[in-house]
């Protein structure tokens, strides 16, 4: 089996805080960032004396990143790290996973800050909003939707069309088929070069993983015709968070396509099941994309306030308003979902998507799910950054009583979820091509990819990347620019929208309007000039 040790840097990154607080001013090469943050030779040496005591193997090392593989039998693993590792099966997912908490030699301790595939538990998940449904609803329905380029027009999209970016789209697992790509951009009357592939592109048994790689691959493509498009997927068996780390940091180290931009739909929950560590190892992915000018967009969920977490109740779960992660990192743009209403290229009315009373049948999938809501709230694991200060953002509120009676209430600040939105709610729901048949899909995983193809558009007309975006927004916002719409209507649960917030827990600061923010970010780029 394999196990992968996570490094220290060489120098320590900057913090979560310094990078909210002052952005990067001029993004570093990787070239650059290997020579100043690369794990130390004497990490490496005392990696490789660990491996040789215990009788495990070196597969590979990667200084820029601290990354080092191992391989080695399961016995001379758990002898290594302290670990009672046993073999699950939960229905066709068979995972690792280990009770025991792993112990470090004390020549490690300071230098590995967590390894990976000692606990291969699925974590990571998208929404089923996602799956596709037939384009033409019946009249009654009240459905309708919307091909990528029309949304992008809504939105005010600038002109510009990708020339010279690259945007990555990170997957974990699935695959799109070549013919529906083909099918959909000549539906939608666009003409460009096919996807960069890094890892496999295999569709494969789960129909959801399939639609949700397609749908993020059609959009961006369509809308960033002379971008090129590169498809990082992890081929993961299990969904563990191992994989998702993993693709993460293949895109981010990407010295051959080098992108600048990346979009994930995929996430885990914010909750008992992560632990702070882990967290902390994709921080300090995230930590670099900002040093290097990637900008990476994420999904909020489509839960809305119904997140499933443990509580240790009696069925020991219970649902909160709880943040998704990626998207509840300072670090990363968090991306939400609305209902969209428009007439042509004329939005008539926008407001929070919220169908949590709605229920969805997949038909021959078998199975009926929520038909969704775009999820929001305040991370329980990161700080308010200091962008979000003196945004109306709430703060986590916890209760505590022993044997019915009350003991204590807390109230923690934190990073609020999501940053921006756009159009989600499958009943508005975007064009595509699926399995040889025009659909409809959507969720706060379309979200995220149109929010990526817009900051991809915004690159060229900077001639620059925008990197780390977060602050820079929030900056223009402050100063009373009109680079969103706000969003002033519905709630998804938990949190509402209102007149009077600027920003709000479930569509965050609102909608992009394209040219006005690429203006925006052509002011401040010539006062930081």
């Amino acid at each position: 089996m394999e196990v992968t040790l996570v490094l220290r840097p060489g120098v320590p990154l900057p913090t979560v805080e310094q990078l909210c607080a002052v952005p990067p001013s001029r993004p570093l090469t990787h070239e650059e960032f290997e020579a100043k943050y690369g794990t130390a030779k004497k990490d490496l040496s005392a990696v490789e004396r660990f491996a040789k005591a215990f009788r495990l193997r070196v597969l590979s090392v990667q200084r820029d990143r601290g990354f080092v593989r191992l391989e080695g039998s399961p016995a001379a693993i758990r002898k290594a790290f302290g670990v009672d590792l046993k073999r699950y099966q939960q229905g066709k997912l068979s995972f690792l996973f280990h009770t025991k908490r792993l112990v470090l030699p004390r020549s490690l301790r300071d230098i590995v800050e967590w390894v990976f595939g000692l606990d291969t538990r699925p974590r990571v998940t998208h929404s089923s909003a996602s799956l596709p449904v037939p384009v033409e609803p019946p009249e009654q329905s009240g459905l309708r939707s919307y091909p990528a380029p029309q949304v992008a027009r809504l939105y005010r999209y600038p002109p510009t069309q990708g020339a010279g970016q690259c945007v990555g789209i990170i997957e974990l697992t699935g695959g799109y088929r070549t013919s529906d790509l083909t099918e959909y951009l000549s539906w939608m009357g666009v003409t460009r070069e096919a996807p960069v592939n890094v890892g496999p592109n295999k569709p494969g048994p789960s129909v959801s993983s399939n639609a949700e790689v397609t749908m993020d691959v059609e959009l961006v493509s369509a809308v960033c015709p002379q971008a090129r498009v590169v498809v990082y997927n992890a081929g993961s068996k299990d969904y563990s968070l191992g994989d998702y780390h993993r693709v993460f940091a293949m895109a981010i180290s990407d010295r051959t396509n080098r992108p600048s931009v990346l979009t994930s739909s995929w996430s885990f929950y914010e909750g008992s099941l992560i632990q702070a560590e882990e967290e902390a190892a994709f921080e300090r992915l995230f930590k670099e994309a900002a040093l290097l000018g990637i900008t990476v967009c994420a999904a909020s969920g489509d839960l809305g306030s119904q997140v499933p977490v443990q509580g240790g109740s009696p069925t020991d779960a219970i649902t909160l308003a709880a943040p998704s992660y990626p998207a509840a990192s300072a670090l990363v743009l968090g991306c939400g979902g609305t209902t969209l209403q428009a007439d042509g290229d004329r939005i008539v009315h926008e407001h929070v998507w919220n169908r949590l009373g709605e229920a969805m049948s997949m038909g021959a999938l078998g199975f009926t799910v929520s038909a969704g809501a775009s999820s929001g709230g305040v991370s329980t694991m990161n700080a308010l950054p200091a962008y979000q200060r003196g945004m109306p953002v709430p703060v986590q509120v916890h209760t505590t009583w022993k044997d019915g009676v009350f003991q204590r209430v807390s109230r923690t600040p934190g990073r609020g979820v999501p940053d921006v939105a756009a159009n989600a709610d499958l009943h508005t729901g975007y064009q595509i091509v699926f399995k040889g048949q025009q659909g409809v899909a959507a969720g706060t995983s379309a979200a995220a990819p149109m929010w990526a193809a817009l900051v991809t558009l915004i690159n060229e007309g900077l001639g620059a990347r925008v990197g780390f975006l977060n602050p820079r927004l929030y900056a223009l916002v402050g100063q009373g620019e009109p680079v969103v719409n706000r969003i002033t209507q519905g709630g998804n649960g938990a949190y509402f929208a209102s007149e009077g917030a600027v920003w709000n827990a479930c569509t965050g600061l609102g909608t992009p309007d394209g040219e006005a923010l690429l203006a925006g970010l052509l002011k401040l780029q010539g006062r930081e000039a």
